[in-house]
């Protein structure tokens, strides 16, 4: 039987989705509490526009477009070596929870409890038909509770729903991340900032954004869009380019005021749905195979990556670390993340040369196959 390959063009697109979200936590000095007194950086502008017009809340929404997609090809190579692999993806996904569980508490935001819990609605829609899985993906699109509150002009409802939650549940403000101790950060991040990132993602309305990416995710690799001919990748990457220019144009305009919440998710969502078929295009280039190269090694580790960089930049901003945060402005907490983004691209390269995971990548697996036949050890997802 023929090992299924890895697209390596989509192993280069979630490297850069990690670095998307690594600089829009930097940018928010990991959301660290306490006094925020930086001197500007001569590149503060420039980073602020990555950081409003290009990576939040985008980057989080190509990793969940990611994370259907790559659902859907762990069941379809499962399916190809005769095994149903549902039972297995929902340990799994108690597996990521586990991660997440540990990543909490280092950082407030994390990001795969999330993904855990709602990944669970893939096993439900995995037998589903496609028609199906578009259309609740078009109703999560369309923001249906953000168009109800502006309907009848409630549109903080759930503002206040996150208030009234945020005290029944007993949580408190952040301690100060400059004097707390490392032992009273972590509790607290698993006590209130667990809960609070739950809560941020339903008054967001961020929640339909995810699932519609996972959907979509999901969609994508049952339409093999990133397997077959790159004109689809063209023809998807044109008409999401459309949609995007009407709704920003047409949308995002004083007339729609009293819509923003929902006409901003449809930007960012046909944004999202425009830039990854248009990388996956790019970076598939055989001129760009040089370029990929390292982006494909750390696109393989990337939750190794994504945990090692939270723990890294919460010991060099907190007190119980170095305390550099009061004295880093964006422009200089952006730079040290990229430092560590280059030094994680050299470690990924040079630890892929010798194992065929990441690190916390292999235990994943290891842990997801325990009581399974034994399999011959391949490169697929």
């Amino acid at each position: 039987m023929a090992t299924p390959q890895r697209i390596h063009s989509i192993d280069a697109v979630r490297a850069l989705a990690l670095l998307g979200i690594l600089l829009v936590h930097c940018h928010d000095f990991c959301n660290l509490s306490g006094p925020k007194v930086p001197p500007p950086g001569e590149l503060d502008s420039f980073f602020n526009f990555l950081y409003n017009d290009l990576l939040v809340t985008r980057s989080f929404m190509v990793f969940s477009f990611l994370f259907g997609l790559s659902f859907f090809l762990q069941m379809d190579h499962a399916a190809a070596r005769g095994q149903n692999f549902l039972g297995r993806f929902c340990w799994r996904l108690l597996l990521l929870a586990g991660f997440g569980v540990i990543h909490s508490f280092f950082y407030c935001g994390d990001i795969l409890i999330i993904f855990a819990i709602t990944g669970f609605l893939l096993v439900l829609m995995w037998r589903l038909p496609s028609w199906l899985i578009a259309t609740l993906a078009g109703i999560c699109l369309l923001q249906p509770l953000a168009l109800y509150n502006a309907a009848i002009g409630t549109p903080d409802a759930l503002m206040d729903w996150f208030q009234h939650m945020w005290r029944l549940l007993g949580c408190t403000g952040a301690p100060n991340h400059q004097t707390a101790s490392f032992w009273e950060i972590g509790m607290w991040n698993l006590r209130c900032g667990i809960p609070s990132s739950f809560l941020f993602m339903v008054y967001s309305y961020r929640i339909w954004d995810l699932l519609a990416m996972f959907m979509l995710g999901l969609l994508a690799g049952r339409t093999r869009l990133f397997e077959g001919s790159q004109r689809r990748l063209v023809s998807v990457t044109c008409v999401a380019l459309v949609v995007w220019l009407i709704t920003k144009e047409v949308f995002l305009t004083p007339e729609w005021k009293s819509l923003y919440i929902a006409t901003n998710m449809w930007e960012k969502a046909a944004y999202v749905c425009m830039v990854i078929p248009a990388l996956a295009w790019v970076l598939a280039r055989p001129c760009m195979a040089r370029f990929i190269f390292p982006l494909t090694q750390i696109g393989r580790c990337t939750l190794t990556c994504y945990i090692s960089q939270s723990i890294i930049m919460t010991f060099l901003l907190s007190g119980y670390g170095l305390n550099l945060r009061p004295q880093l402005s964006i422009t200089g907490v952006m730079l040290i993340a990229l430092a560590l983004y280059t030094v994680q691209v050299i470690a990924c390269t040079l630890w892929l040369k010798k194992f065929r995971f990441g690190p916390l990548e292999g235990l994943w697996r290891r842990l997801t196959r325990i009581g399974m036949p034994q399999q011959p050890v391949s490169n697929a997802k």
